[in-house]
């Protein structure tokens, strides 16, 4: 079963956030803990860690502001 990646909530006022840098590609192996990407607010970047291990399918684009909840990839 395929673990959804999605834009976290960070802090109380963050709604949506600018997906800045996949870590790793499309197909490739990550392992739970990795950073897998980072997400920017109009006041910090923020890392994001893999939550479970397996092949990363991404579907958001670098550079490309998310809502909090949206789905970006997942981990199969």
């Amino acid at each position: 079963m395929a673990t959804e990646i999605r834009i976290p909530k960070l802090g109380m006022s963050a709604t949506e956030m600018t997906l800045t840098e996949w870590m790793y590609a499309d197909g490739d192996t990550v392992e739970k803990g990795d950073v897998i990407y980072t997400v920017e607010t109009d006041k910090s970047a923020t890392e994001i860690e893999a939550q479970a291990a397996g092949t990363i399918r991404t579907t958001g684009e670098e550079g490309q502001v998310y809502k909090v909840g949206d789905l970006i990839g997942t981990i199969e």
